[in-house]
Order: structure tokens, then sequence, then C-alpha cells
């Protein structure tokens, strides 16, 4: 079973000097002096770190009780990455529910609680470098430390930093798209091969669905905890709106697109019926009832597949993955992901280590999250699910070596239906990415989005202007 395979690789991790908790782990030592004064610190010299060197480092974000197959291959790749660095400890903090909560983040940024090596969303940028905690690693980044690097997408890479410094890694990138039930397009009367390319075609297609009863919606939407903002962003761009002014000093959102966006999630919730009476208002509640066929579309990225597979047992034959709907075809992605930032106050051999295990663990085609060799081989051998060849993340350009080695390996030890998922890779979408101040902006039209879907007497306009006054004063103080 997948309990005892995760209980066997934390076994090897811990009898290796891994951590896989906190209870029992010391710090990451980042209280070290960072001025490299000391031979064993190391020196910020551009090289990747020396495999003799003893360095201990921590990291947020390990998989958490929910992810029985991400703990197992986590406690596997900590122990494969203690041969190559036999001197490093990596205590591996669980996350609890999801990687990030913002007011929890908020909370660690003002008291400078991060571990050495700390997660974030593209969004949190802003916070993430006023908080002062983040390290300029410039110096630490090339090819030869993280194989690939000058390849990465410049959508990528501009996530990684300002004023031509860089202070994270990638660990995730996405754009979005239409996640959709196949069997309930079936049900429907629908073609589950060709989903619907603009918001009419899906509003009549929702209508559909949530014709066939027995509870089911025909699509669903987020209207808070940061998530119903964030989901009006990416419904606003696929209509060719902006979030912002191109100077980025007022709001941009009290358009003729973004009143669309709420006229039709409006419509859809009470004239139409197809969006469900119960308020989705954190991350984690839309997913059970995708998982259980009770929803038949939602806009989300493709690991959204993963989850729903792995965390909840879906059915993997279940679910397609079609383009971003737009005004008249596919419209733009919202694009974004996760990184990694290196607290300041670490030695140089610290951030070494810490590089050397996020490009282990997250940016090595056949290693970490692209072993789909191990993968194959543990879903063969697991009664717990295990989801391979979703079509993301990828930070390559196409024709990078990393790219072609993924696909190859993917093309052999994939388990998914992977023509599930040609709508969404066969009509490719230009991405455009968050906001600044994304999180702030997002709590704001949580309440727009919010009217949109539970007051059936909303003056939209009105919503829209005091989202726009609240927005205006959050940008005027970035």
């Amino acid at each position: 079973m997948m309990l005892n395979r995760s209980r066997k690789f934390a076994a090897i991790a811990l009898a290796a000097g891994l951590c896989l908790g906190t209870a029992a782990c010391g710090s990451s030592g980042s209280s070290g002096n960072g001025g490299g004064n000391n031979a064993a610190d190391g020196a910020a010299d551009g090289k990747p770190l020396d495999p003799n060197a003893t360095v201990t480092i921590s990291i947020d974000c390990a998989p958490g009780a929910d992810q029985a197959a991400g703990k197992a291959n986590y406690a596997d790749d900590l122990a494969l990455f203690k041969v190559k660095y036999p001197n490093v400890t990596v205590n591996a903090k669980p996350y609890v529910g999801q990687c990030e909560v913002p007011a929890q983040q908020t909370a660690e940024y003002k008291a400078h609680d991060e571990t050495g090596a700390f997660h974030a969303y593209f969004t949190d940028q802003g916070q993430t470098l006023n908080s002062g905690d983040a390290a300029d690693i410039s110096a630490y980044l090339n090819d030869q430390t993280v194989p690939g690097y000058s390849t990465m997408l410049p959508s990528v890479k501009q996530n990684l930093g300002v004023d031509g410094k860089a202070y994270a890694l990638p660990i995730n990138y996405y754009s979005t798209g239409l996640v959709y039930n196949r069997d309930l397009f079936k049900k429907a009367g629908l073609n589950p091969d060709q989903p619907p390319t603009t918001w009419d075609q899906l509003q009549a297609d929702a209508k559909k669905i949530a014709a066939l009863g027995n509870g089911i919606s025909g699509y669903e939407d987020y209207s808070g905890g940061n998530t119903g903002g964030w989901h009006f962003t990416s419904e606003l761009y696929s209509l060719g709106g902006k979030m912002v002014s191109p100077d980025g000093t007022k709001a941009a959102f009290n358009s003729p697109q973004g009143k669309q966006v709420l006229q039709r999630l409006h419509d859809m919730r009470f004239t139409d019926h197809s969006i469900g009476a119960t308020p989705v208002t954190q991350w984690a509640d839309a997913f059970p009832p995708l998982a259980t066929g009770k929803v038949g579309m939602f806009i989300g990225a493709p690991d959204v597949v993963k989850h729903l597979i792995e965390v909840l047992g879906a059915d993997k034959n279940a679910f397609g993955i079609g383009p971003m709907p737009g005004a008249t075809g596919p419209g733009n992605s919202l694009g974004g992901g996760d990184l990694y930032y290196f607290k300041k106050g670490q030695t140089p051999n610290q951030i070494k280590a810490e590089i050397a295990w996020i490009d282990f663990e997250y940016l090595t085609p056949d290693a970490g999250q692209f072993n789909f060799s191990r993968a194959a081989t543990l879903a063969a051998s697991s009664k717990d699910p295990v989801a391979i060849s979703i079509p993301e993340p990828y930070f390559w350009a196409t024709s990078s070596p990393q790219i072609n080695q993924i696909t190859t390996s993917l093309k052999t030890n994939g388990n998914l239906p992977l023509s599930n998922y040609d709508p969404y890779v066969n009509n490719p979408t230009s991405s455009v990415d968050e906001p600044p101040a994304a999180q702030q902006l997002y709590k704001v039209l949580d309440s727009a989005m919010s009217a949109a879907m539970t007051d059936p007497n909303a003056n939209l306009d009105q919503v829209l202007s005091t989202a726009e006054t609240q927005a205006n004063q959050i940008l005027a103080n970035q």
C-alpha cells in the first residue's frame, strides 16, 4: 500500500540524516554570518555546491498529510539527493492544507520566521521583497548551477526578480484553461472532444449540464479566499480586459469586460441556474464536487486534474482540459506559478545547497517531480492513485533539451489519457502575468464575485466602482 511505501522512504531519509518535519529537526542555520568569511561557509562564486560541504538547510512546502504519493516520492528524492551530497541535511517542513495561506505568510514575513528556502506565488513578489527577507541570488545562478537556466521562458524569468536581480527559482508554472467532466458532457449530449472555446458556448453548455439534475452544476466559480478575485482576473484577461493601467498605478477592471464577467456569472446563477447555490469561498472547497461528478466545468490550471485524481480519488478518465474560453474563440490565459525565495543571512553554502536541492527536485528532467519512470513503477504497485502526464509544469523553451527529455519520458511512462487534453495542448493561448499587488486586489474583488453569485439584486456597476476605489488606494501605496 502507498502508506507503507511512504513510511519506508521516510525511514530511509531519516536514517540518512534527513528530516521530513520540523518537530525533531533543527533550524536551517540561517542565522549564520552570511559573509562567507570561513572556508566552510563557501563563497558566492557562481559554482555548484562542493559535494563534500557540510551544511544544514531548511525548506517549506514539502508534501502534506493528504499527499501519500507525493510524500513517498519526496522522501525518496531526499535519499537520492543525499547520495550526491552526503553531508547536506535537509529539514523539510510539510504543508498543512496548502502550501500558502496569505494571512499566515504575512505573519511569517512580519516575524521574519521563514525557512531557509521559502515558498511563494508569482503574485507575492512585492510583499516578499518588501519584507526585506529575500536574498539576491543573482551571483549563484547560471547554466552550471541550474542547467537550462538560460533557456527558461521569459514569462518565467521575469517573475524571479526585479531590476536585473534574481531572488527566486521556479517550481511550478501554469496557464489557465477549462477543466471539464467528459462524462457529464456525454450525458448532456455534448461532444467531450470539443469543449467550449467562447464564454457564450460555455454558458449554453453549462445550462445543458445543469439540466441533468441530481444536484449537478454546469459551472463552478470562486467567490472568496482571494480565489474569487484570482478567477475574476483570469476571466477578465480572457476577454481582453486589463486589471491595471499600463503604468500599474490605477485599476482598469471597471470596464465593459469586467462588467461582462460579473453579469455572466450573475445570469448563470440566477437566470440559468447553472451555477450552484452554495458559494465556493476557499481554494480546496471547489474540488470535492468536481471529483464526484457534481460539476461540469471549472477554470483552472492542468494540475487541478492531478489533485482530483491523487488527493480525491477521482476517475482519471473523467476529465478533459480545454483552452481558456474567450469572446470569439480561445482567450488570453492567466499565467502564474510557484517559487522558492532564499532567506537573507544564510551562508553561501546554505544558498548553494538550497539551489542544488530545488534544481534536483523541481528543475531536472527524469528526477524529482519529472521522475516519471519512478512514478509509473509506483502507480503499478500502489493502491493509491498516481497521476502521470498532465501537460504542465514546463519552464523552458520548446526546443530545449529539457522539454525533449520530458516529452520522451511522458510518452513512455504516462498513465493518463493524453488525448483528453488535446483541446488545451493544441490551442495554446497567450499568457498574461498576474497584476501588481495581486493578492490584495484579489481580496478586493472577492466581494465583487460574491455579489454576482449570491445576491440576485446586486448592482454590479456599483460593485465594480467600489472595488475600483479600493484597488486604487492599494495601488497608490505600492
